[in-house]
C-alpha cells in the first residue's frame, strides 16, 4: 500500500469519526423528545379511541429503543467508551436489538397501513378488524414474533474480536442476516405498504359509512402516509449499501476500498435514522391538527409546572392531607373489621 492510499484511508477514518461524533448525539436528542412527545399525543383521550394510534404509540416506543441501540454505541466510540468493544454478549445483545427494533418499527407502520384499510372499508366485517382489541393482541403477537424468530443467529455472527471491535465473524452468516433484513424491511413491507395506502385512498374517496370522526381519521391516514413516504426514502441509501454488501461480501478488498465501505455504510445508517429522529416534526409541520394536540401537551405541561413553583407548600400539604385520608380509612376499616370478628365469635 502506497503512501497516498495510507493518507486516504487515513482522511476516511477521520470523517467518520467526526461523523459519529456529532450526527448520532444531535439525532438522539431531537430523537428523544420527538418520541415522548408522540406518545404524548397519542395517548391522549380524544386519539387513544381510534385502533392506529396503538400503532403509533407502539411505533414510538420501538423507535425510542432502536434510536439509543444503533447510535450511542458510534457516538460513545469516538470517546473509547464503547461498551461493546470490550464485552462480547454486549455486541451481540447491540446487533440483536437493532435488527428487531428495525423491523419491528417498519411492521408496526405497515400494520398501522392494513389497519386503515379494514376501517374505512364499506364491509362492516372488515371494519371489525381495527377493534382496540384486536390491535393490542395484533402489537403483542407482532413483537413476539419479531423477537423470538428473525435475528437470533446474531447471538452467532457477531463478536467483539482481537482488535477490539464489535463486528462479524462469519461472511456467510452476515450475508444470511443482511438478506433478512433486506426482505423483511426494504423488500416486502414497502410493497406492502404503497399497495395498501392506495387502496385506503380509494376506500376514503368512496366510503358512505358511518361519518362520525370521519375528519380525525383522515388526519391519522395523512399521518401514516407521511410516515410511509418518510421511511420509504430515507430507507433507500442503507437499501442500497445492503445489496452492495450482499453482492461483493465474498470478494477481496483492498484496505482502502474498505476504509470506503466502512465510511459509506455509516452514512447510509445514519440517513436511515433521520426518519427515525425528526417524524415528529415532520408531523408539526405537515399537521394542523396534531400541532394543535402538541400545544395543548405543552400548555399543560407549562401551567403544571407554574403550579409547582408558585404553590409548593400546597402540593406538600395536599399530599399529606391525601395521606391522612388514607391512613384514616384504613384505620376505620381495620376497626369494623375487628367488630366483625368479635360478633362471629359471639
Amino acid at each position: 500500500m502506497n503512501t497516498s492510499d495510507q493518507s486516504t484511508i487515513e482522511y476516511l477514518n477521520f470523517i467518520k469519526y467526526e461523523l459519529n461524533r456529532y450526527i448520532p448525539i444531535t439525532l438522539l436528542i431531537l430523537g428523544s423528545i420527538g418520541h415522548i412527545l408522540n406518545i404524548l399525543v397519542f395517548t391522549r383521550p380524544i386519539i387513544r379511541t381510534n385502533s392506529c394510534s396503538i400503532y403509533f404509540v407502539s411505533g414510538s416506543i420501538v423507535n425510542f429503543i432502536s434510536l439509543y441501540v444503533g447510535l450511542i454505541t458510534p457516538f460513545l466510540g469516538t470517546y473509547d467508551l464503547d461498551p461493546t468493544q470490550i464485552f462480547d454478549i454486549l455486541c451481540k445483545i447491540r446487533f440483536y436489538l437493532r435488527y428487531t427494533t428495525i423491523t419491528l418499527s417498519t411492521w408496526f407502520i405497515l400494520l398501522a397501513c392494513i389497519d386503515r384499510l379494514f376501517s374505512t372499508s364499506n364491509n362492516v366485517n372488515m371494519r371489525l378488524w381495527g377493534s382496540l382489541r384486536l390491535t393490542k393482541r395484533i402489537v403483542i403477537l407482532a413483537t413476539i414474533i419479531c423477537f423470538i424468530c428473525p435475528y437470533t443467529q446474531v447471538f452467532y455472527c457477531y463478536t467483539t474480536n482481537q482488535n477490539s471491535s464489535c463486528t462479524w465473524q462469519n461472511a456467510t452468516c452476515k450475508l444470511i442476516n443482511d438478506l433478512i433484513l433486506l426482505i423483511l424491511n426494504s423488500g416486502l413491507p414497502p410493497i406492502l405498504m404503497i399497495l395498501t395506502s392506495i387502496l385506503t385512498i380509494r376506500n376514503v374517496k368512496y366510503s358512505n359509512h358511518i361519518v362520525v370522526g370521519r375528519r380525525r381519521n383522515v388526519q391519522l391516514i395523512r399521518l401514516l402516509f407521511i410516515q410511509v413516504f418518510s421511511l420509504i426514502l430515507f430507507g433507500i441509501p442503507i437499501t442500497a449499501q445492503k445489496i452492495y454488501t450482499c453482492a461483493t461480501i465474498f470478494m477481496l478488498k483492498s484496505p482502502l476500498t474498505i476504509a470506503n465501505d466502512n465510511l459509506i455504510s455509516q452514512i447510509a445508517i445514519e440517513i436511515s435514522y433521520v426518519n427515525n429522529s425528526t417524524i415528529f416534526y415532520t408531523y408539526s409541520l405537515t399537521s394542523r391538527k396534531y400541532r394543535k394536540e402538541v400545544f395543548r401537551i405543552l400548555s399543560l405541561l407549562f401551567t403544571h409546572c407554574q403550579n409547582v413553583k408558585i404553590h409548593p407548600e400546597q402540593s406538600i400539604g395536599s399530599l399529606r392531607i391525601n395521606q391522612n385520608k388514607i391512613i384514616a380509612k384504613m384505620s376505620n376499616e381495620s376497626y369494623k373489621m375487628n367488630v366483625r370478628n368479635r360478633a362471629g365469635k359471639l
